[in-house]
């Protein structure tokens, strides 16, 4: 019996929407370079639901430099694109703010099947203040921005689908972001990493008036600007209405140096008895930090009998120094997880380097070794 020779091309044979979905891991360029294999090619790249623009889709980085040629590019492929686009990227950290980038998303705003947006810049100290055609996106159901501008909303423009919110390095004003969040009151997944120049602080809001426009969170990460300037007067030690939704607390850039880096984390932590991972990335300069009198004793004076954490199972802390605060943390978390199975502990390159450092951090590994567990099952490992 012979056998029976397949044909050279079976891609081509695939449903369209196979090959569509195909295409979509492809860059961009090589995507719609199919459109010149043959007949039956021509069109299928015109019909890709995701595109995706970044500095990989210019070899070499050479029409990086050229505005006019990256930007006639994608004008090219959006207007021979036919199809809804479901998902758009422009990611060239190398770009800088100009008046096409509104263009596009001027173009974007007339299509109504938008889900996912991302526009990340970065080149120079300006920042892209987003257009009022952004607004009209509102069908979005993930938004990721970096070094762009939001400003004040003349209208209340209602984002209801969106549920993944990116924000990075984006200038605003507190009360703005606060005014925006209110418009999407379906978000579960909330990154904010901002810079001190960028985020400007107004009026009084506390982290009581930021989780009121969070209902529904379930992923949160932040770094050290936005808490400082969420941590208004007397921090409480809960809020009264619980975070029920949040599984995954991020913090990053903190130094537990400050009673009121401590106070926040204490409050995130208390007022979420759903949670199930923390991870904190400490400063890399927070060793150098004089910590303050208050700062010290703050656990030593805190009351957390009515604190469980029932849910957490994991929590990870980089640049780890030993710091009395960090150790009096891990102290508490350990006490009141009774899940708990991993904890985590990348120490500070400091402590690799000499003798001194060496033995100081085999003594912190000492103490917290002796630290009480509630949970049987937690381990403490240490990466390098």
């Amino acid at each position: 019996m012979k056998a029976q020779c397949l044909p050279l091309d079976i891609i081509s044979n695939l449903p369209s929407s196979i090959i569509q979905t195909i295409l979509t891991f492809l860059p961009i360029r090589d995507a719609f370079r199919t459109s010149i294999l043959s007949r039956k090619w021509r069109y299928h790249c015109a019909n890709i639901p995701k595109l995706e623009f970044n500095e990989g889709m210019w070899r070499g980085g050479a029409a990086l430099h050229d505005k006019h040629k990256l930007f006639l590019d994608m004008y090219t492929i959006l207007l021979l694109h036919q199809c809804p686009v479901l998902e758009f990227s422009l990611s060239i950290p190398e770009l800088r703010s100009c008046c096409e980038i509104n263009l596009i998303i001027l173009y974007l705003s007339r299509n109504t099947a938008l889900e996912k947006f991302t526009l990340c810049i970065g080149m120079s100290c300006q920042s892209h203040k987003l257009p009022s055609s952004f607004f009209s996106l509102q069908n979005l159901t993930h938004l990721k921005l970096q070094k762009c501008v939001i400003p004040p909303l003349a209208t209340l423009s209602r984002f209801g689908r969106l549920t993944s919110l990116c924000l990075y390095e984006v200038v605003t004003t507190k009360s703005t972001l606060l005014q925006f969040l209110s418009c999407c009151p379906l978000i579960r997944n909330f990154t904010l990493i901002e810079e001190e120049y960028s985020f400007t602080p107004s009026g009084c809001s506390d982290f009581v008036d930021l989780f009121r426009c969070l209902p529904l969170i379930e992923r949160l990460e932040m770094n050290r600007c936005p808490v400082k300037l969420f941590a208004l007067g007397v921090i409480p030690p809960k809020l009264t209405n619980a975070i029920a939704h949040l599984k995954y607390l991020g913090l990053f850039g903190l130094t537990f140096a400050k009673e009121y880096e401590l106070s926040s984390v204490f409050l995130l932590v208390s007022s979420s008895p759903n949670l199930k991972k923390i991870k904190l990335e400490m400063h890399s300069y927070a060793s150098r930090e004089v910590v303050s009198q208050t700062a010290k004793g703050f656990f030593d004076l805190l009351d957390y009998s009515d604190i469980n954490l029932e849910h957490l199972c994991e929590i990870e802390i980089t640049n780890f120094t030993g710091l009395k605060t960090e150790m009096d943390f891990v102290k508490v978390i350990l006490a009141k997880s009774p899940m708990l199975a991993n904890v985590q502990l990348m120490f500070h390159s400091l402590y690799q380097t000499n003798m001194t450092d060496v033995q100081k951090r085999w003594w912190t590994l000492e103490e917290l070794l002796k630290l009480p567990r509630r949970s049987s099952r937690a381990k403490i490992i240490v990466k390098q």
